[in-house]
């Protein structure tokens, strides 16, 4: 009981959201507001940048239709001055770095969380992954 305290402890926020593209507005709106309620405002701008891109990913990879959906989770994990953002979804494909042409509109997402994340990753879930983003304070500036 007490160890499923503290980790309900480390989560800020988790919401999920249906898989259309409306859901990303969504998700910053809410994620930004949980930093602050924290006060954990220098993580803002940096987190809100993933959430977008990580979130837009998901509903991709999810189909955007509305009939998935899409979890997220901000929380403290193991470092206190870290958080750190994990997306969910249906699809069990895992995402992948692309190294887009200079004229491409797409294929940049992966390479803005990697840029303003310590570090991120993925695991396989029951139905779908999990994509995450650790930030830190020296990371995210």
């Amino acid at each position: 009981m007490t160890r499923a305290a503290a980790q309900a402890d480390q989560r800020l926020i988790a919401f999920v959201l249906p898989s259309i593209p409306e859901s990303v507005r969504i998700a910053r709106c809410r994620i930004r507001a949980a930093l602050g309620c924290h006060q954990l405002d220098q993580y803002a701008d940096d987190v809100v940048a993933i959430t977008s891109e990580l979130v837009s990913n998901a509903i991709q990879h999810a189909g955007g239709d509305g009939t998935e959906t899409v979890g997220v989770t901000l929380a403290r994990i193991r470092n206190p001055d870290a958080v750190t953002l994990v997306v969910t979804d249906s699809s069990p494909a895992g995402p992948v770095m692309r190294e887009p042409t200079p004229s491409s509109e797409r294929g940049r997402g992966l390479l803005v969380v990697e840029e303003l994340s310590a570090c991120w990753g993925w695991n396989l879930e029951d139905g779908g992954k999990a994509v995450y983003a650790v930030l830190t304070k020296t990371a995210s500036g």
